[in-house]
């Protein structure tokens, strides 16, 4: 019997999608279609305050390649809100306020990777979409737009946390579209197949390649843009010319008989061809983990310890995204931890540890220990975490200081 761990369980994007259920998402809107959906003013409350956003900016203030200032359509220089030679680079906090008094919007990138609650919900959507994502905040406060009309090349998700913000939507095309007074004065075309005013809790799904601009309003407004990029075809079809290693380094016949080409050819796409299942997509998306790459973690001091963990039981444990397939049958002696195109291979025993680390966003290690207890005693219950600490397959937390 095999042992298969793939949670990619699309429940927990229930509340955050509301009223429509996830289901009828995917089924409906998913690449195809935009959607709106109203929502409580504080659905999103959870996710990031103006307080909050105002310490990460204190605390990345060097980073100014995460800072990036628009009005109208185009991009301030850098220098004019950053200090960019000297020792280090530095934004300065009264000119970046200047430029937002004055109607610029702020943007911010990859704010998942800073704040840990939008790094918990980067990673279900990495989880369920089975795609690279990455979470942007925007930020506006007078009745210019910052970017001009444009599209995206990822799928992406609006999450209004404050403020009202007016957004248009005009589909795949906009032949004869006038953006001069969208240009000068940030009146929107004619036109839209969506003209909406986003309020705190409201969602927006726009699918790739569709147009889109936004506009607020002349009042704080403060939202995230989450962008999930899918593979396309082309991704697959390199994977595919990747798998013919045996005959990729060979000339290629254009000259002599015809057996010789055409046993080049029959070995090209042997080679090819070689072990591919009926679902061609699910085999890429588990052998090359898409363009969803694993985000780094680390449980230093006790990863670089040679048991991997700290003394006693006051830590908590939890597996480090994505979530790997896991295979395991009696035919064999191990259990197999496949993550996107990493393998590794344990203990068949590690398959108690691996069930019950599946079914927690994070475990205290006593209550491990005791939920494995019919199987495993606690001295392997240590070692065997202490093998998974060793690929990073798991984080190491302190009780204290994790993040239940």
């Amino acid at each position: 019997m095999f042992l298969t761990i793939t949670q990619r369980d699309s429940s927990w994007l229930a509340p955050l999608i509301a009223p429509v259920s996830p289901d009828d998402f995917i089924r409906s809107y998913w690449t195809a279609q935009h959607l709106y959906c109203r929502g409580e003013s504080n659905r999103f409350a959870h996710l990031l305050s103006w307080g909050e956003l105002n310490e990460i900016l204190e605390h990345h203030w060097r980073e100014v390649y995460r800072f990036r200032l628009a009005r109208q359509g185009r991009d301030l220089e850098p220098a004019s809100y950053a200090d960019l030679g000297g020792y280090t680079p530095r934004v300065r906090a009264r000119d970046v306020t200047d430029h937002l008094r004055r109607g610029a919007t702020l943007s911010f990138d990859a704010i998942d990777e800073l704040h840990p609650p939008l790094t918990r919900l980067a990673e279900s959507f990495e989880a369920c979409f089975r795609g690279g994502t990455k979470i942007n905040i925007y930020a506006g406060w007078r009745a210019l737009h910052g970017l001009d009309l444009h599209r995206d090349r990822q799928e992406i998700f609006i999450f209004q946390l404050d403020g009202r913000k007016r957004w248009l939507i005009y589909g795949l095309t906009f032949d004869d579209v006038d953006l001069g007074e969208l240009r000068s004065r940030s009146v929107p075309p004619a036109g839209a197949l969506l003209d909406q005013v986003l309020a705190p809790g409201d969602v927006l799904y726009i699918p790739r390649g569709c147009y889109h601009v936004a506009l607020p309003m002349n009042e704080p407004t403060l939202h995230l843009t989450i962008g999930v990029k899918l593979p396309r075809g082309r991704d697959i079809l390199d994977w595919l010319s990747g798998r013919a290693e045996s005959v990729a380094n060979r000339n290629v016949p254009t000259v002599g008989d015809v057996a010789e080409r055409r046993r080049f050819s029959t070995d090209l796409r042997e080679s090819a061809a070689a072990g591919l299942s009926d679902d061609l997509v699910e085999q890429y998306l588990t052998e090359s983990g898409s363009n969803s790459k694993p985000r780094p973690s680390f449980s230093l001091p006790f990863s670089a310890t040679d048991e991997g963990l700290p003394p006693g039981r006051d830590f908590v444990v939890r597996l480090n995204p994505p979530i790997p397939t896991i295979v395991s049958g009696s035919e064999v002696a191990t259990l197999e931890w496949r993550c996107g195109a990493r393998v590794c291979r344990f203990p068949r025993s590690m398959r108690w540890i691996v069930t019950a680390l599946a079914d927690s966003a994070a475990w205290p290690f006593s209550q491990l220990v005791d939920a494995v207890s019919a199987h495993l005693d606690e001295s392997s219950v240590r070692f065997l975490l202490g093998m998974l600490v060793s690929e990073n397959l798991i984080a190491i937390r302190h009780s204290s200081r994790a993040e239940r």
